[in-house]
């Protein structure tokens, strides 16, 4: 599938020209491979985010007399001393209130892995179809126009189509913050993002998604299963039940590629529960470097480590996806995977330079792009192959959300072409 593996020997100073062209060639063949796309099966994770800057909201926090802001701001400055994004549950009952103050204007938008994937595709034109149990105004006001759902009669429609439902859950909390900005006198290195919540959740229960795909899966590209990681404890095993039932009902109907984000797990143990349960029944991992690091493996290089990753879970393709490059352990068409690693990386870092997910996405003009870690291929025993990707990296974005979830979409996309998907 496309154009063929490319070699990024020679000299430095040639390396982002060339790969500034392969990305522009990939660009222009993006909307013929939306419209050849199979739908994808996104599940079970959708809200509604509101994106904070922190940079404007530390200051308020120090100034509070409430021991929860305090502890709140030494939980963000912490974390953006070190770089790291990843999710948190905060029991801080006024939380939500404080924090409403300094949303930015205009800044509530589609949330969770799944919608946000389902969202960054129908962008582009490709089709995916969503499962979408809360249908309250504020969760449908923030819903792409041409995101799929399933009805009550085993068809599709759109938001158009749909009555608002009463029912409704907390939002998500985005908070943001950017290298070379300070944020109470520390200036941040890396920019990225910090999703919290204020209290647990479950997943969508739609159950008309679920019989539409048991009815239709054969007829689909892959699907999408977000991560069990925002679960309240007393719901976290039969939600694992459940979500291991759906994997299997689309593999019974004839889908062969099922792929779950990690996701940052913010309950001990609950990471490796979830997946000692769901690896069996999905084909492909995704995660981040942080989210790869927090596993015990063995091997020196990231490569080794996802490699061994794989193996372990037992499934046949792991990605991981840094700010600098995208990487994969496949068992599978290397060629394949190169597309839907740059695929994955042209529509982030769009979406970084634009704030929210691009229709006709290019590489930014500021994007950086430099060797990765590993060579792009590695052919391995077993049937087995690492290909690795530069990412164009965006070193001041407009903003961090939703990239993993938007990179992930790209990926998808891939395997979503007509006979591509075959695990």
């Amino acid at each position: 599938m496309g154009s063929e593996l490319m070699t990024t020997e020679g000299p430095d100073m040639d390396f982002a020209a060339r790969w500034r062209r392969v990305y522009g060639e990939l660009g222009e063949r993006l909307p013929a491979l939306a419209a050849s796309a199979k739908p994808l099966l996104s599940g079970f994770a959708a809200c509604v985010d509101k994106t904070v800057d922190l940079h404007a909201l530390a200051p308020a926090l120090a100034e509070a007399t409430d021991p929860g802001a305090r502890a709140f701001l030494d939980d963000m400055l912490n974390r953006a001393m070190s770089g790291r994004g990843g999710e948190t549950l905060v029991d801080w009952p006024g939380g939500p209130a404080f924090i409403d103050r300094f949303v930015r204007p205009g800044a509530m938008s589609l949330g969770g892995t799944s919608a946000q994937a389902a969202w960054t595709l129908a962008t582009i034109g490709a089709p995916a179809i969503l499962a979408l149990g809360d249908r309250c105004p504020d969760q449908l006001a923030v819903l792409h126009p041409d995101i799929l759902l399933a009805d009550a009669e085993g068809g599709l429609v759109r938001k158009p189509d749909l009555a608002p439902t009463e029912a409704g859950k907390p939002a998500h909390y985005i908070v943001e913050y950017f290298a070379g900005r300070s944020v109470l006198g520390f200036t941040p290195s890396r920019s990225t993002r910090v999703i919290v919540r204020f209290a647990d959740e479950d997943i969508e229960h739609d159950p008309n998604f679920r019989a539409y795909a048991r009815s239709h899966a054969a007829d689909c590209g892959p699907a999408l299963l977000a991560s069990p990681n925002a679960i309240k404890p007393r719901r976290f095993e039969p939600v694992l039940d459940e979500l291991a039932a759906a994997a299997s009902e689309w593999t019974s109907s004839g889908l062969s590629m099922i792929h779950m984000e990690l996701g940052d797990y913010p309950r001990p143990g609950t990471r490796d529960a979830a997946v000692s349960r769901l690896a069996p029944v999905i084909t492909s991992l995704g995660l981040n470097l942080h989210e790869l690091d927090g596993f015990d493996l063995p091997g020196e290089t990231v490569s080794g480590r996802a490699l061994n990753l794989a193996r372990r879970l037992g499934v046949t393709r792991l990605a991981v996806h840094a700010d600098g490059w995208a990487l994969a352990a496949v068992r599978g068409d290397p060629a394949c995977e190169r597309e839907a690693l740059m695929l994955g990386c042209l529509l982030a870092s769009a979406r970084a330079e634009a704030g929210k997910p691009v229709g006709r996405p290019r590489i930014p003009e500021q994007a950086e792009l430099a060797p990765p870690p590993t060579l792009e291929l590695e052919t391995l025993p077993g049937g087995w192959s690492i290909v690795c990707v530069p990412a164009p990296f965006l070193r001041h974005p407009v903003s961090t959300l939703g990239l993993g979830d938007t990179f992930t979409a790209g990926t998808m996309l891939a395997y979503a072409q007509s006979g591509d998907h075959d695990g």
